[in-house]
């Protein structure tokens, strides 16, 4: 799967994705950080990937702009750590893998809310 790593998310979040052999793209540290949330939405919807993403402002995007995405994962955790990271990306892709494409999840520390 091809995953796109928002700037507000743990850069560890990503490592772990590619070592589980998936395409990743960060935007920290790269020419992409200082745009806008709807014109990353836009170059991951360009490039089949799935945001990953701290900011609820991607909801805003997809719904209320209708604003054509691929897939996102929004973290509402309270618990940031890069453990809790994992685990719960891990219970995702066991869960939706085959379905996250073109679909929008939130995800808490007790909760996956999958549309």
């Amino acid at each position: 799967m091809k995953f796109l790593v928002d700037a507000n998310v743990r850069y560890s979040v990503g490592i772990f994705l590619q070592s589980s052999g998936h395409n990743v793209q960060f935007i920290a540290g790269t020419s992409l950080h200082n745009l806008a949330d709807a014109d990353i939405l836009n170059i991951a919807q360009q490039q089949s990937r799935i945001v990953l993403t701290n900011d609820k402002d991607f909801g805003h995007l997809a719904y209320y702009r209708n604003l054509p995405h691929t897939g996102i994962i929004l973290f509402r955790l309270n618990n940031e750590s890069r453990s809790n990271y994992e685990q719960r990306l891990k219970t995702i892709l066991e869960l939706y893998g085959d379905r996250l494409q073109n679909h929008f999840l939130v995800v808490t520390d007790d909760h996956i809310r999958y549309r």
